[in-house]
């Protein structure tokens, strides 16, 4: 669960999200309570997730810690409030029914579309390039090479941000059909 943005002084007091200045300009540090980590292997229970709001490195002047601390621990004491009373409905709905990202068959899903993804780019490589440095946004290329790869557009975006050029080489690419061959049997 990932409440809304706010800004000091403007959340709820009940809003499991707090934001801080930081010492950067025009950036500040968003302090938010989830219901899971959302991450692979994620668990359910109250968690805390920090970013940016501009997606770059936190940085703090010393005498801002107090109220970082401060804005951690009040988002900790929220998200476990909504969590005392919501939790266990929003895991019993949202994070249970999922598989469980430990068992091997879905760990080994997981790395047969990784190996397939790779393939499907560097079977289609000129034209996802072409897509890429002629898209005029990221979301035109995105459904371009999702087209072209008939495959869904968040999956390609997870894919090409998680994508490793190096997969493309020759022995990486024996290997890659070797195993994608050894999986269908």
């Amino acid at each position: 669960m990932t409440p809304p943005e706010a800004r000091d002084g403007d959340e709820a007091d009940d809003e499991a999200v707090v934001t801080v200045e930081t010492g950067r300009r025009d950036q500040r540090l968003i302090c938010e309570g989830w219901f899971a980590s959302h991450g692979d292997g994620g668990t359910p229970g109250p968690h805390l997730h920090l970013r940016t709001s501009d997606r770059e490195a936190i940085v703090l002047r010393t005498d801002q810690v107090p109220s970082v601390v401060s804005a951690l621990t009040t988002v900790a004491e929220r998200i476990e409030r909504r969590w005392a009373s919501d939790g266990d409905q929003y895991a019993a709905e949202v994070v249970l029914r999922a598989p469980d990202p430990q068992d091997p068959r879905v760990i080994a899903k997981r790395r047969r579309s990784r190996l397939q993804f790779t393939q499907a780019v560097l079977d289609n490589l000129p034209d996802v390039m072409r897509s890429l440095t002629e898209a005029t946004s990221t979301d035109e290329a995105l459904d371009t090479i999702a087209s072209l790869l008939h495959m869904d557009a968040v999956d390609v975006m997870i894919g090409l941000a998680r994508f490793d050029l190096l997969t493309l080489t020759r022995p990486a690419t024996e290997r890659r059909c070797q195993q994608l061959d050894e999986s269908l049997d």
